[in-house]
């Protein structure tokens, strides 16, 4: 990912989930936050521990991270987002995944169009 920077501390994930909008799609929820310390977008991405194993987790992570890299360059810049699976995303294909976190970041107002 060219622009997008990785969210890290818990602390930054949670002022995102309370102080952000948020947009669900079919398998994913999207929080978005506009940051005012960091001039790029930072992403974070979190698959609970109540979806599969690790290696459909890890699987879904990767699937999710492809989606937003083909969304990169429409994103808005200057912002925190978090995407969140849903357990309905195990087994879906990328086409499937891709719309729904589209439709989920259009909601949020994140992409330029």
């Amino acid at each position: 990912m060219i622009h997008t920077v990785s969210l890290k501390l818990n602390k930054e994930f949670k002022r995102v989930y309370s102080r952000g909008k948020n947009s669900a799609g079919s398998y994913v929820v999207v929080y978005a936050l506009k940051n005012r310390h960091f001039a790029g977008t930072r992403l974070g991405i979190t698959v609970s521990k109540m979806i599969g194993n690790a290696v459909t987790r890890n699987r879904i992570k990767r699937l999710v991270r492809e989606c937003y890299r083909k969304y990169e360059l429409n994103v808005k810049v200057g912002y925190d987002i978090v995407i969140v699976s849903r357990k309905r995303a195990v087994g879906k294909t990328f086409d499937q995944m891709y719309k729904d976190l589209g439709y989920a970041m259009r909601n949020c107002n994140l992409l330029d169009e």
